[in-house]
């Protein structure tokens, strides 16, 4: 009884002096580089923006040709509303139009206006609409990395849509559309938008029927402004400063806190239960493992080639017990991403160690289970909190 009492004192004051514990570098600090490319997960009501613009337009219809290019110059204006899903790729919806302007040589065609010219052709004039999804490639944030104070950034667009005169007869056409946006901008919340347009549409759309053509297009170009509403921009995820020489104090102590934490429930457990004893031989046979730490980059879920190596003594350790199952924990820092972004990212660590002990070790699938624990900061710092355990499943 004595020795039992004893063993349960000594455990009390080691979890206190390990709770205690401080470490401090005596090397140089290493910085893990910051990658241009890198953001953090966009929530969905991040990065919404609203745009207007004016300008002008020109239509190419089967007859156009015969009238000079400022007769068919009319206006139009566009009304956007979208969302920027990385820095690279958004999408929008646009209300382009207003009036388009072309020539016929058919007094009954659609939308003619007026008498007929000197040569024998008719002013064509109608009002018409364009509603159009589009894809947004950032071209300078693809290739340079994301920079939320760039001055100018060039972005093309693909997209489809529907085209109705308002006009009578009310025409109905699908359209395809693309374009050039040149973005400059003015502040955090505002851009200058210089948008350069081409949209194909079938060739009912200028009211010539029967004619050479089986499509229109329209170019066009306008100037607007463009207002990002809050939350905007994207967040990088915060560097983390830490020397190798930390990361492995970290490592052995958390190590060695479970370690003497196994010892000394074996050493009860040992107290209570007499000993095996064969031909003056003590036989003890226990699968329990000390949890072993796997540690990761903020945001990864990639193992390092010095994990990998902490893993090897785990796997020949396992390897010693065949029957015994264990789990695997994977955490995240709560203090970086999102609840569902960290629970996604622990449950991709405990994976990724999972099937490395697998694949490359040849532990039986059937013996690892998976947990994820999300975000927590219950290890102290926020390295320790990107980490995965492996222990005796209980």
């Amino acid at each position: 009884m004595k020795k039992i009492l004893m063993l349960l004192a000594f455990a009390g004051v080691a979890s206190v002096a390990s709770a205690q514990q401080t470490m401090t570098v005596t090397e140089y600090e290493v910085i893990q580089v910051q990658d241009k490319y890198q953001v953090i997960t966009n929530p969905f009501w991040s990065n919404w923006f609203f745009s207007v613009g004016g300008g002008a337009q020109v239509l190419y219809g089967n007859n156009d040709h015969i009238g000079k290019f400022r007769d068919r110059v009319a206006p139009t204006f566009n009304v956007s509303v979208g969302k920027w899903l990385t820095p690279g790729f958004g999408l929008r919806m646009q209300y382009s139009g207003l009036q388009a302007k072309g020539f016929t040589m058919n007094e009954t065609a659609d939308y003619v206006v007026g008498g007929p010219r000197e040569d024998g052709s008719y002013k064509q004039r109608w009002d018409y609409m364009n509603l159009h999804g589009d894809l947004m490639i950032n071209l300078n944030a693809l290739f340079g990395g994301y920079n939320p104070n760039r001055v100018y950034e060039i972005i093309p667009y693909i997209g489809a849509g529907w085209a109705h005169s308002y006009s009578r007869p009310h025409t109905d056409a699908a359209t395809f559309n693309a374009g050039i946006i040149n973005r400059f901008r003015l502040s955090n919340a505002v851009d200058l938008n210089l948008e350069l347009s081409a949209t194909g549409l079938e060739g009912k759309f200028d009211g010539e029927h029967g004619g050479k053509r089986d499509y229109d297009g329209i170019l066009g170009a306008t100037v607007g402004v463009t207002y990002y509403f809050p939350t905007r921009g994207f967040q990088r995820p915060v560097p983390q400063i830490i020397s190798e020489l930390e990361l492995n104090q970290m490592r052995n102590q958390m190590n060695a806190m479970a370690a003497a934490n196994m010892q000394l429930q074996q050493q009860l457990a040992d107290a209570k239960q007499p000993v095996e004893v064969e031909e003056e031989t003590v036989v003890i046979t226990d699968p329990n493992i000390a949890p072993r730490t796997v540690f990761f980059k903020i945001g990864s879920d990639k193992l390092s080639p010095q994990e990998e190596m902490n893993l090897s003594y785990l796997a020949s350790r396992i390897k010693e017990f065949p029957g015994t199952t264990y789990t695997i924990n994977g955490y995240a820092d709560s203090a970086t991403g999102t609840p569902a972004f960290n629970q996604k990212l622990s449950l991709e660590r405990a994976q990724v160690v999972k099937d490395l002990l697998v694949k490359k070790y040849g532990i039986p699938a059937d013996n690892l289970k998976v947990a994820a624990g999300g975000g927590v900061d219950k290890f102290g710092q926020p390295i320790l909190n990107r980490v995965v355990l492996v222990e005796t499943a209980k």
